[in-house]
């Protein structure tokens, strides 16, 4: 990846993005990157967005052996050093008196376009940049092409699982009582207030805790929330039912914040409940489980969340992760290895279209794609339900939105299977931004003998 990387800088492309899936290790391969970068002479800047992030991205950079400065609240300024730790808050408050850097890299960088991440950028515009992230794409699903030049595809969620670098999963939706028909849409996700609503109810988090020790219990568990309030009331809940369980949010107190998360890691916690904050970033090898407690119209923010506890874990070879979905997230989103096609590109608005069709086994709670029975517990369906696996004809017309996605979505996989010469690829990567990197992976998926240069 790293090689790609630096194929399409020496190309002359300035901003590219990097994408990998959560977990395959690119804080290492950022910091292996401003190393080397630092070694040629350079100055290098690696924005982050939260302590927490900062504090992993620290440690990281110790482990390998980077001699680096952090500028964030509190922290002394130690500009001599080439390589930089830096909270966008604090970086952009400092833009007077900071040496500009000759290379960026923005972690989450689905948070580029944003006018703090701007401002950073636009100061130092003879910089290269790059950005990583799993997603590549902002919360309405608009593309980052304004932002980066081009693509560099990492390996999939599926490659990652098969090779050990993340652990498989069992994926469970117990039937939702949260009904989301009449929440409103706003910038491309939930209002907060009208779900609020919809979830903090007694009946619905008693869920959460029943679910839990029918399916994870005793696991270390992080639960996603919608409010505040919402999430004080589901641990409250949960420390009801005998389960060690708190609550953090961005306005805990900083120590009380890292003692919370400490607890966790050591399993004095069990059940740690918050509002969006351990989404992105996190690592806890030890987390075996999250309840998805928040709907959410947002892929980038539901594969975050959902692929948290899928670290592997040394001192538990065997791990499975635990993903239990109150909210059907996955039925508007797919599973979380799902093979997703990344662009820099928009997409057309209205409902995303997911590769297969999905089921909840009644007994198991699994889910699955739909089959005559169950792949994990064996529960035949009656009849007339297994029949509806089968796909039919009917009359009607699908909305214009939804058809012309799908009509763009299948022009976009003829183009590719029409594909013969490895030219053929790269005209395709050409003109949807990807790297030369995708070239190659995909001449190898069709058997196209590749030897580019």
């Amino acid at each position: 990846m790293l090689r790609e990387v630096a194929a399409e800088f020496a190309a002359g492309n300035r901003s590219i993005c990097l994408v990998g899936p959560c977990g395959c290790g690119k804080t290492v391969m950022v910091g292996w990157s401003s190393a080397m970068s630092a070694a040629q002479g350079r100055r290098v800047l690696f924005l982050v967005h939260r302590q927490e992030l900062i504090d992993q991205a620290s440690e990281t950079f110790t482990a390998l052996g980077i001699n680096h400065g952090i500028i964030s609240s509190g922290q002394p300024r130690r500009y001599e050093r080439p390589v930089q730790i830096g909270s966008v808050q604090t970086v952009v408050r400092r833009l007077h008196e900071m040496p500009a850097p000759d290379y960026i890299i923005t972690d989450e960088c689905h948070h580029s376009v944003a006018a703090t991440y701007r401002k950073i950028t636009d100061s130092y515009r003879n910089a290269f940049c790059l950005g990583v992230t799993a997603t590549p794409e902002r919360l309405g699903g608009q593309g980052l092409g304004d932002i980066f030049q081009r693509l560099v595809i990492g390996p999939s969620v599926k490659e990652l699982i098969r090779l050990g670098n993340l652990a498989p999963y069992d994926l469970y939706a117990p039937p939702s009582k949260v009904d989301t028909s009449d929440i409103r849409v706003r910038f491309g996700d939930y209002v907060r207030d009208d779900l609020a609503a919809a979830v903090n109810k007694s009946d619905i988090i008693g869920g959460l805790v029943e679910n839990y020790r029918r399916l994870a219990d005793g696991t270390n568990a992080v639960c996603y929330c919608v409010s505040r309030a919402h999430s004080d009331h589901v641990a409250r809940m949960f420390r009801d039912a005998g389960i060690s369980a708190t609550h953090i949010d961005g306005d805990t107190d900083k120590r009380l914040r890292a003692q919370i998360i400490a607890d966790f890691r050591a399993r004095r916690v069990k059940v740690l409940c918050n509002v969006d904050l351990i989404s992105e970033g996190f690592d806890v090898p030890s987390m075996e489980t999250v309840i998805l407690a928040r709907p959410t119209q947002s892929l980038g923010l539901y594969v975050q969340q959902s692929m948290r506890p899928m670290r592997p874990d040394k001192d538990n070879p065997g791990k499975r992760a635990i993903i239990i979905d109150h909210t059907g997230n996955v039925f508007r989103h797919g599973m979380p290895d799902e093979d997703r096609e990344w662009t820099l590109e928009s997409r057309k608005r209205g409902k995303r279209v997911i590769g297969v069709q999905l089921r909840t086994c009644p007994k198991c709670l699994r889910v699955h794609e739909p089959g005559p029975k169950c792949p994990f517990c064996g529960y035949e369906y009656p009849r007339a339900v297994a029949e509806e696996a089968i796909p039919r004809q009917v009359e009607g017309e699908l909305s214009k939105v939804e058809e012309l996605e799908i009509l763009a979505k299948k022009s976009k996989r003829m183009e590719v299977g029409r594909a013969r010469t490895i030219q053929d690829l790269e005209r395709i990567a050409i003109k949807r931004g990807y790297a030369f990197g995708w070239v190659r992976h995909m001449a190898q998926v069709k058997g196209i003998r590749y030897e580019r240069a």
